[in-house]
């Protein structure tokens, strides 16, 4: 190569540098599902709150926030528990989150049963989870007095699932495991 070409090579590779996008340039917050698949639901934010979401200058996008959570099993699903983390580090460096729950809280240990008074989602069925208000105004409230960065990512992880019969998921694994039999 002679130095004309090496010339060009490096102004290229400057132009591709350039238009590469920055996290300094984001233009919309990012919703990044950390669901593994195997995990008998589908989630995504739900249709009609996506621009809310999207827009890095509404104050409000958590209170307006709504996921949509789908059961893809042949189970009912009685208890569900997703985290959401907002990408922003608080005192310590833990991530500031927010959980999502569907179902009576004591059937988040697996090993509790559903009764009759308990309502699943059934296979198919769709629903609709969001944060807690009070969580989310004491969000906007911190933001607005700098006290935290704005999100402009937040992230869904799967914690909890229960079918209602003593089987179920935690954080990702099957219960009971394989090869070991359901309790009684």
């Amino acid at each position: 190569m002679n130095i004309s070409s090496n010339i060009a090579l490096v102004l290229l590779i400057i132009g591709v540098l350039m238009l590469a996008p920055s996290s300094a340039g984001l233009q919309e917050r990012i919703f990044e599902n950390k669901i593994p698949a195997h995990i008998p639901i589908k989630i995504k934010i739900r249709k009609e709150k996506e621009e809310s979401f999207k827009d890095l200058k509404n104050e409000k996008w958590l209170r307006e926030f709504e996921l949509e959570v789908t059961n893809t099993g042949d189970k009912p699903i009685y208890f569900l528990l997703i985290h959401l983390g907002t990408n922003v580090k608080f005192d310590g460096g833990r991530e500031i989150s927010y959980s999502v729950m569907y179902g009576r809280p004591e059937l988040g240990d697996i090993l509790t049963k559903a009764t009759s008074d308990d309502v699943p989602i059934k296979p198919g069925e769709t629903i609709y989870l969001s944060v807690n208000v009070s969580g989310a105004q004491l969000w906007e409230t911190l933001v607005r007095e700098r006290r935290f960065p704005e999100s402009n990512k937040f992230t869904a992880e799967f914690q909890q699932l229960s079918f209602g019969d003593g089987t179920g998921y935690f954080v990702s694994e099957l219960y009971p495991p394989p090869g070991r039999r359901k309790p009684q």
